[in-house]
């Protein structure tokens, strides 16, 4: 009579070849080897053996990890890996099975080499924040621009003086077409410098990159006649009655128009009202959060909400049930566009007009955003600095610290938030709160 192999001996070539042999009735599942006593031999239901490793995970609980089949990896080989899994495990707290499925995932994982690889997954990643929507500016200068000057470059080493170069080329080159009149390629240069710095500053997150070659001041910076005076509390209060006015014959849950008034009471940029979400805005705190990948600028808003603004976005919710607060009722996309707002805020300067209320044709959307801002500093009395976090503007980037340390600037955001709807109900002469009064008993 044979004697029964024992379940742990030193597992041989031979040894495993006869223990296979066996007939499955008289052959245990597991043969332990005594060279390396955590790695065993296991045996399918079929009778197929592989080599296996048990494990102490680091929460104390068993784990099997499957090194291969014996048909395909070699003992010595399997005592190789089973050692070197241990140290890992022993030395750096590196759980077998985790780290090959982590090194799964990234082998699936596209290998992002050069800077059109790194700016399409850029593109991509932005494109599922913002589904529908019109493809961003940076998309446009990217491709246009970027990308067929260094896009075949291997990311990691495009250089600031190598962006430097670029941008100063794109200036030129735009500067020497003179496509309309006054292009001086200042314009586009500085988006593609922008749009090169946003992708590097989102692979940077991402941990994609280690440095960001755009990050920069504005090599060519702009400056614009100030628009003064263009937006007075008159003139306001003619907009604001205009655009209330559009509830009475379009109907009480008209998105573009209380869109404008959200922007007229928050300051916000006209792109951040039309696409805001139901989950950035927390009501019982009165807080509105755009987190920085949904953002113009690639850094997160905090908007202190006054009770007339948080009464307006309950409004907006129950009006929508959906994920947008203003769904557009076209198929450009799920929210309103931003472009809605400039188009409702000329078509009551048209009204305005042709009224003769408005004696002035040069009052733009953006007007009503300074004027706020203006108003907040030298009639409320807060800071420029408190003025520029109300409005969320980025300025000198050595700044950012100062005017986003939200921790510091909160309380007096708040208060300029309160005084701002206040003031806009005294110019309104009550506007304000009566039109809160008429929709919310519209929507019930």
């Amino acid at each position: 009579m044979t004697k029964p192999f024992p379940t742990r001996l030193r597992l041989t070539n031979r040894a495993i070849d006869e223990i296979s042999a066996l007939p499955p009735g008289k052959r245990a599942r597991r043969y332990w080897d005594t060279v390396v006593p955590a790695m065993l031999v296991q045996f399918s239901a079929t009778g197929t053996p592989s080599f296996v490793l048990r494990y102490t995970k680091l929460d104390g609980t068993d784990g099997d990890f499957s090194i291969g089949p014996v048909s395909r990896v070699a003992l010595d080989s399997a005592r190789a890996v089973a050692k070197a899994a241990l140290n890992d495990l022993e030395a750096h707290g590196i759980d077998p099975v985790e780290a090959r499925r982590q090194a799964r995932a990234e082998a699936r994982t596209p290998k992002l080499t050069t800077f059109a690889d790194l700016a399409e997954a850029f593109i991509e990643s932005r494109a599922a924040l913002r589904p529908g929507n019109a493809q961003l500016d940076e998309v446009f200068f990217l491709r246009r621009y970027v990308l067929p000057e260094i896009g075949s470059r291997k990311f990691d080493k495009i250089t600031v003086q190598c962006v430097m170069d670029l941008v100063t080329a794109i200036k030129t080159e735009v500067g020497e077409r003179k496509r309309r009149k006054g292009a001086d390629g200042k314009c586009t240069s500085n988006a593609c410098h922008r749009a090169i710095k946003r992708v590097y500053k989102w692979a940077c997150n991402k941990e994609l990159a280690t440095r960001n070659p755009g990050d920069f001041k504005c090599m060519f910076p702009i400056k614009r006649a100030k628009r003064r005076g263009r937006l007075d509390a008159h003139r306001f209060n003619l907009f604001w009655t205009a655009t209330t006015k559009r509830f009475d014959y379009i109907g009480r849950s008209k998105a573009g128009a209380l869109a404008i008034l959200l922007y007229m009471t928050t300051l916000q940029r006209p792109i951040d009202v039309a696409r805001a979400k139901r989950e950035h805005i927390d009501l019982d705190k009165r807080m509105w959060v755009v987190p920085e990948d949904y953002t113009k600028t690639g850094y997160t808003y905090y908007i202190p909400l006054s009770e007339p603004v948080a009464r307006l976005f309950r409004i907006a919710m129950r009006i929508s049930d959906g994920e947008f607060l203003f769904p557009s009722n076209r198929k450009n996309g799920p929210h309103l566009d931003e472009h809605a707002l400039t188009a409702g805020w000329i078509g009551a300067r048209d009204r305005l007009l042709k009224s003769g209320a408005l004696d002035d044709e040069d009052v733009e959307l953006y007007d009503a955003r300074r004027f706020g801002r203006t108003q907040i500093r030298k009639k409320l009395g807060f800071s420029n600095e408190v003025a520029e976090a109300v409005i969320n503007h980025v300025g000198d980037q050595n700044s950012m610290s100062l005017l986003y340390d939200v921790d510091e600037l909160l309380p007096e955001m708040i208060a300029a938030h309160d005084k701002w709807c206040v003031e806009i109900d005294a110019m309104t002469n009550g506007g304000l709160s009566s039109v809160l009064d008429f929709l919310e008993d519209g929507v019930g």
